[in-house]
C-alpha cells in the first residue's frame, strides 16, 4: 500500500515538469520577445543576460527535484531518462553556452548567432521532452 510519502513523491514527479514547461514557454514566448520589442538593444541584451542564470537554475532545480523523487521511488523508466537529458542540457547551457554567448555580446557576430541557435535548439528539445513527460504522466 502506498504511503503518504509515495503520494508526495508522485506529486513532485507530476508537478515539477509541468512547472518547468510553463516557465520555459512563458520565457520563450512572452518575456524574451517583449523585452526585445520594448527595450533598446543596449538595455535588452544586458537584461536578458541577467535573467538567463535564474531561468537555468530554477528549471535545473525543478528537474533535479523530479529526478530525486523518481529515484526515491526506484522507477527508472522513460520519464527518468528524459529528466536526465533535460538536466544535462540545462547544465550544458548554464555552464558552457551561457558564458560563451555572453562573451559574444553583439548579435551581428557570427559566433553569437551559432551559439544562440544552439541554445534555442536545446530549449526546443527540452520543451518537447517536457511535453512528452506531461502527456505520459497525465495519461492523454
Amino acid at each position: 500500500m502506498p504511503t503518504i510519502i509515495d503520494y508526495l513523491l508522485l506529486t513532485v514527479i507530476t508537478i515539477f515538469p509541468v512547472l518547468s514547461l510553463g516557465i520555459m514557454l512563458f520565457f520563450s514566448f512572452v518575456i524574451a520577445p517583449t523585452v526585445h520589442k520594448f527595450l533598446p538593444t543596449q538595455q535588452s541584451g544586458p537584461y536578458i543576460r541577467k535573467l538567463f542564470p535564474i531561468y537555468y537554475i530554477i528549471n535545473g532545480a525543478l528537474t533535479l527535484g523530479s529526478l530525486i523523487a523518481i529515484t526515491s521511488l526506484g522507477v527508472f523508466n522513460a520519464i527518468f531518462y528524459a529528466n536526465v537529458i533535460i538536466l544535462v542540457l540545462f547544465a550544458l547551457c548554464y555552464f558552457y553556452l551561457m558564458p560563451a554567448i555572453n562573451k559574444q555580446k553583439t548579435k551581428t557576430n557570427r559566433a553569437f548567432k551559432g551559439l544562440h541557435g544552439s541554445s534555442v535548439s536545446i530549449n526546443l528539445v527540452q520543451i518537447i521532452l517536457l511535453i512528452s513527460i506531461t502527456v505520459i504522466l497525465l495519461d492523454f
